[in-house]
């Protein structure tokens, strides 16, 4: 083996990255999924709820290191200094045509919720 690769093996092994494998060829995909979000498109989109009055708008959506747990962020109501930004889970959220809604939500409830922090460990 190279010199450089066993330091760039040696490397990636001390960063964990060893236990990352190769995704297959046949496993990765081309083109639109329809299953699948493209988060591009979900930032500034707005949220309605069942009454089709809007919530609020998603600022920007997180996902944990593992890839486990995906969160948005939508700012909601008027607030002294802009809006507030809280956290939801992305699972509370369903397209319906080509809306995005959260079902159940009010405005109210939204504003109540504690204001995000920041730092993306919600």
């Amino acid at each position: 083996m190279p010199t450089i690769t066993k330091y760039l093996a040696a490397g990636l092994f001390a960063l964990g990255a060893a236990t990352i494998a190769p995704i297959p060829l046949a496993l990765a995909h081309s083109g639109a999924h329809p299953a699948m979000w493209d988060t591009a498109h979900l930032m500034g989109m707005p949220i309605y709820n069942d009454q089709h009055q809007k919530i609020g708008t998603i600022s920007h959506v997180m996902v944990s290191p593992m890839g486990n747990k995906t969160e948005v962020v939508l700012s909601v109501g008027a607030f002294v200094g802009g809006n507030k930004q809280v956290e939801v889970p992305l699972a509370h959220l369903t397209m319906s045509g080509s809306n995005m809604m959260m079902h159940g939500a009010t405005k109210a409830a939204l504003e109540a919720l504690p204001a995000y922090q920041g730092g993306g460990d919600g």
